[in-house]
């Protein structure tokens, strides 16, 4: 028995930004699997040269990227056209702990979320929710 896909509000696109080709690959085909566009990128420079014109509704982001951290992707990213409204999240391998311990220092208008690897259904149920209560507020 398969599983449905996400209810989705539009053919949402996210990109991905993680650096662990392996992982990059699972999460990927996981988020094709529950309905949704996907593109990967393995660096924080490449993830910003490609978000203008791929337009993602969500970004998840890894905190630790061989270029620069993930705070200062989706920091640029904020301001960027074609993604300053989008869902930005650090994805990280930092548990849920200390994940809340970060989120205490960081500008609030520059993350939406931080999610534990790995993504699960409930965490993009969550994202998709979260994004389609914006679309209706806007």
């Amino acid at each position: 028995m398969g599983r449905t896909p996400l209810h989705q509000p539009s053919c949402c696109r996210v990109l991905l930004v993680e650096d662990n080709a392996d992982l990059a690959e699972v999460t990927a085909l996981f988020i094709r699997a529950n309905g949704l566009e996907v593109l990967s990128a393995s660096s924080g420079q490449h993830a910003l040269e490609i978000a203008g014109t791929f337009h993602p509704e969500i970004v998840l982001c890894d905190l630790m990227l061989p270029d620069m951290s993930g705070l200062d992707v989706l920091q640029a990213m904020r301001s960027q056209e074609g993604v300053k409204d989008a869902l930005l999240v650090i994805f990280s391998a930092k548990s849920e702990y200390d994940l809340r311990l970060l989120k205490r220092d960081v500008d609030p208008s520059a993350v939406d979320f931080f999610l534990s690897k790995p993504i699960t259904r409930e965490a993009l149920d969550m994202l998709l929710s979260q994004l389609h209560g914006w679309r209706r507020r806007a």
